[in-house]
């Protein structure tokens, strides 16, 4: 706890629950003297989320997925965990073409963040993926059930994020973070054309 107020210490910690995809543990925390505190913490594997943008810039490749935990089919761009054999770049590249069959020439990491850090330790890579093409075979795992995979054009993405539509906090940050990349790329390539 090297950046923790003064005086606060991990008195103890223990793990209460584990799998692959979380470990749950409390942690005893002393608050500088005034106050022992259980403190719940978990840890998730990190992620990659992959925004894939058509040549022209002016449509994404999203997909649309059903998620158990809310019985419905929600609009997304492409994501996955991070395997213990490789990085944030290969899992990129591995869940693009698992979830969508298509694959990237380029891919640029624009960001990364914490899903939640008042309570769980994980990081959400952010990649913009240029140079698509479609390999027709996507290789999905048993409770990835895709409907759609297509191009959605970028203004109905925009749309869709402000009214709320897109409700996956990976896809949401994504979006966000990869379509105010991919504008300003194009407006620094435009004006070198100039």
């Amino acid at each position: 706890m090297k950046n923790a107020p003064k005086g606060w210490k991990v008195l103890s910690s223990k793990k209460v629950y584990s799998n692959r995809y979380l470990s749950v543990y409390e942690d005893e925390l002393d608050l500088a003297g005034k106050k022992k505190k259980i403190y719940i913490r978990g840890q998730r594997l990190d992620y990659s989320t992959i925004v894939p943008f058509a040549d022209d810039g002016k449509s994404i490749l999203t997909i649309n997925s059903y998620r158990h935990i809310v019985d419905s089919c929600q609009i997304e761009v492409p994501s996955g965990y991070i395997e213990n054999d490789e990085g944030p770049l290969a899992a990129a590249r591995r869940e693009l073409k698992e979830e969508t069959g298509y694959v990237a020439k380029k891919m640029v990491k624009v960001g990364l963040y914490t899903f939640d850090y008042s309570m769980f330790e994980q990081t959400g890579n952010i990649f913009a993926a240029y140079g698509l093409e479609n390999t027709g075979t996507k290789r999905l795992g048993s409770m990835e059930k895709i409907s759609q995979v297509g191009f959605m054009p970028l203004e109905k993405v925009k749309k869709m994020l402000l009214e709320g539509k897109i409700l996956n906090a990976a896809s949401i940050v994504a979006l966000y973070r990869a379509i105010h990349y991919d504008e300003e790329k194009r407006k620094t390539e435009n004006q070198l054309e100039k």
